[in-house]
């Protein structure tokens, strides 16, 4: 291992990021620091910094291309691919606004450092290569970015020219000076531990300590790591083994772009992988160490499972990644376009309900079967609405931990994906663990017999239920027309007390109703309504409130249909109370009821 300047390292080599590295990592931390250690060059006058270090294959054999009139020794990159981008896109935003700035002869150094031609010094992998070529060749001209790779390149490309064009403009004509330090500074005060690898065993033992200094690699990444490495170590022939490589990009890049696309979680799709395919006990999971154990994907000790019998589960791996990537996709975000209309109907329902993570693997498999015509759209949409069921009755109302039951939704998404369970068997256990969990003849006493404190005991399940009642009415009385009140702007500000919770002394209301029945009633689901105005209903009397069509901010006048409801009531008591709440509670217990399913 040597010491080595950058302007050493890049001389005279091709740095290539092997297939089974992750993808550009670093953030805004990692940006922040290594501006801040630059700086510090400049500003301190030191003379150098240690960087990292920098490991690199070399092959006895020399590989080599043509760059520009020279040809060059191509080399992988083991280690230090983070800092090698960071300092190139930094050092090319410096070069590109001195040149800009009149100083042609920098140009030179562009081909040193950056690129010749179409050819990089730096060649990326994957998803990123066609990206970082157009940020360091025309800077950041409205790139697309789809992978989360490709996301963070841009990003920090914007927040690298973002630091220097704030503080050239406060230099002003000494930013030229500045830009020219900032040169040197990557150029010959950055030291980096320069090691060559020459033989292909060691790259194993290196390969997942990357990045040691900088931001770590996630559970999907890691994965990736491994089986490129299994390919590369395991798989001798030379069309089969580029087969697989192309495979197994071609399905990081999918899965990326769907988890992205939905804002998803990379370990939870994982999960989801290891369980329909690996293994569905709970105890078991232990993340990417998992894959690696010799009962799964043994990478040199075939002694529980042959080399053979690996790669056949290797494959299937890679090929279930990409189809699970989509679905869970799908299925943690659905759009109209991707869904039947009954399909994102319910879907969305379970998101809105929560606790989806529980349900995740079964929903998968449910999918996968669906649309491949295995299963019927009425079974299919049967079990999306028990699973619903099982977190309103389950969670919202009885609110145990939100675990319950995981184990029992992970086995029936096991025996879907491998043994064909019936899905209406596996809706009849989800009713049967709901009453285990939510005893049916316990929820409709309590929902018949007794008002109870949704407002500040339940309120998990007061938003969700006067949302779906809202759904209800619409479908039922307003032509299914889409609500006027979004799920996620639901608070406590959207919640009206028709009774007022503070009414004035000398109120009617306070005629109408006794202290033990205000006390009764108040934060009962049949006091409280969805609205758009609360803040304009203050503690004003019913009739102020239920006004008139047309009368302004008012029950009559108002774009949700159970406040519309309310204003067909005459006057507010505890007889209205009781009304509706008969109607609201017979809506749930038809809504949400189990006994006449569990008797089928």
């Amino acid at each position: 291992m040597e010491k080595k300047q950058l302007s050493s390292i890049l001389d005279g080599k091709v740095f290539r990021i092997p297939d089974y590295q992750r993808g550009y990592a670093w953030e805004e931390k990692q940006w922040n620091d290594f501006i801040e250690d630059i700086d510090t060059l400049i500003d301190d006058k030191i003379n150098s910094h240690y960087t990292g270090t920098i490991v690199i294959f070399q092959a006895n054999t020399k590989i080599t291309d043509t760059y520009g009139t020279k040809r060059l020794e191509i080399v992988d990159v083991v280690d230090g691919q983070q800092r090698l981008t960071t300092c190139t896109l930094y050092l090319s935003i410096i070069l590109n606004r001195l040149i800009a700035l009149g100083f042609s002869d920098y140009s030179v150094e562009v081909t040193n450092y950056l690129y010749h031609g179409t050819k990089t010094k730096l060649q990326l992998n994957n998803d990123t290569a066609n990206c970082y070529f157009d940020l360091i060749t025309k800077g950041n001209i409205n790139i697309e970015a789809y992978s989360v790779h490709q996301k963070r390149i841009v990003e920090a490309y914007n927040y690298f020219q973002g630091h220097i064009e704030n503080k050239c403009s406060s230099l002003g004509d000494n930013q030229v000076k500045y830009l020219e330090d900032l040169y040197d500074a990557i150029i010959r005060k950055l030291n980096f531990s320069f090691y060559a690898i020459e033989l292909e065993s060691e790259i194993g033992m290196t390969f997942e300590l990357m990045n040691s200094r900088g931001k770590g690699l996630s559970s999907l990444e890691l994965l990736k790591n491994y089986f490129m490495y299994w390919i590369y170590r395991n798989i001798n022939e030379a069309s089969e083994k580029e087969d697989f490589t192309n495979m197994v990009n071609k399905t990081w890049k999918d899965v990326f772009i769907n988890i992205t696309k939905c804002n998803g979680d990379e370990d939870q799709c994982l999960r989801i992988v290891w369980t329909l395919l690996i293994d569905h006990v709970r105890k078991n999971w232990d993340g990417y160490n998992g894959f690696k154990s010799d009962k799964v994907i043994p990478i040199r000790h075939f002694i529980k499972k042959s080399q053979e019998e690996t790669k056949k589960l290797l494959e299937k791996i890679i090929k279930a990644l990409s189809v699970i990537s989509l679905h869970y996709s799908q299925i943690i975000r659905p759009t109209e376009e991707n869904c039947s209309a009954s399909e994102y109907k319910q879907l969305m329902k379970i998101r809105r309900a929560g606790n989806i993570a529980n349900y995740l693997p079964l929903l998968v498999a449910a999918r996968i079967k669906f649309l491949a015509n295995k299963v019927k759209e009425k079974e299919y949409i049967s079990l999306l609405a028990a699973v619903e069921k099982f977190s309103y009755r389950v969670f919202l109302i009885e609110g145990k931990r939100s675990n319950a039951a995981i184990s029992s939704f992970h086995n029936w998404a096991w025996g879907l994906y491998h043994k064909n369970y019936e899905i209406n068997s596996i809706v009849k256990d989800i009713l049967s663990t709901i009453n285990y969990y939510s005893n049916e003849d316990n929820f409709r006493s309590w929902l018949l017999k007794e008002t109870d404190n949704w407002y500040e005991v339940i309120y998990r399940a007061l938003k969700y239920t006067l949302y779906e009642y809202e759904l209800h009415l619409l479908e039922t009385e307003g032509k299914d027309v889409k609500p006027k009140l979004s799920w996620a702007s639901i608070s406590d500000s959207t919640i009206e007390h028709i009774l007022p919770q503070n009414p004035d002394k000398n109120s009617k209301w306070r005629e109408d109703w006794s202290k033990e029945d205000m006390k009764s009633y108040l934060h009962d689901i049949s006091n409280l309504v969805l609205t758009n105005d609360n803040s304009h209903y203050k503690n004003f009397e019913f009739e102020v409130k239920k006004g008139k069509p047309g009368g302004g901010h008012c029950y009559a006048n108002s774009d949700i249909r159970e406040e519309r409801k309310i204003s067909e009531y005459k006057k507010w008591d505890k007889a209205s109370c009781e009304k509706r709440r008969r109607e609201i509670v017979d809506w749930i217990i038809s809504r949400w009821g189990i006994k006449e399913n569990i008797a089928k």
